[in-house]
């Protein structure tokens, strides 16, 4: 008997999520895409540009990471990018390069954001030139997926300066990202705006 499991497929995912939600294929393709194209999607003959899985996560209420991955490993890589930006912020920019290494081939915005983090580290340890090949390799990808967020990370970076956001700025990106679709962007925003705001609360 054959203990491996076979991990699930893109398709596979999707599939799993929209039928324990109770959702149709029409109302997961809504007017962005035909129901045939969602269904070729499911039964793995075809993927996904980054836009219409951005729509399909979002109408599932998934992070796009986790129909990209799924599998356990991106727990880590999550905690590993987390630890790398705290390092950032404690000044131990190659603490920080060194734990990101993990999460620098994942794909979507966990990816990004290891990419963006791995950047900083450069930029802060003088190492400008493999700095700016990450950021330009990354830009284009940003732009296609109108992640204006982490576009002006890239420009925070690339202009020496840094902006700390509040939590109203926070909640006012948050509910641009749901007006533009990008849930898993709006998510984000939220939960950074509910942190600062108990922790201005608290203090």
């Amino acid at each position: 008997m054959n203990d491996t499991v076979a991990e699930d497929t893109l398709g596979q995912r999707i599939r799993r999520l929209r039928q324990e939600r109770r959702m149709t294929l029409a109302q997961v393709a809504g007017q962005d895409f035909t129901r045939a194209f969602l269904n070729q999607v499911e039964m793995g003959k075809c993927y996904p540009s980054t836009r219409l899985l951005r729509v399909i996560a979002g109408r599932l209420g998934a992070p796009v990471d986790y129909l990209v991955d799924g599998s356990a490993r991106l727990l880590e890589r999550e905690v590993a990018v987390e630890r790398a930006r705290l390092a950032l912020i404690k000044g131990d920019a190659k603490r920080a390069l060194d734990t990101v290494q993990i999460a620098l081939d994942e794909r979507m915005s966990l990816g990004s954001d290891a990419r963006l983090t791995a950047a900083e580290a450069l930029l802060a340890l003088g190492r400008e030139e493999e700095a700016g090949r990450l950021l330009e390799a990354e830009e284009p990808l940003l732009r296609e997926g109108g992640d204006r967020d982490r576009l002006r990370r890239i420009k925070e970076m690339r202009s020496g300066r840094k902006s700390v956001l509040d939590a109203a700025a926070h909640e006012r990106l948050a509910d641009r990202a749901l007006r533009e679709g990008h849930s898993w962007l709006a998510l984000e925003h939220y939960r950074a705006g509910r942190v600062l705001r108990e922790a201005a609360e608290t203090a």
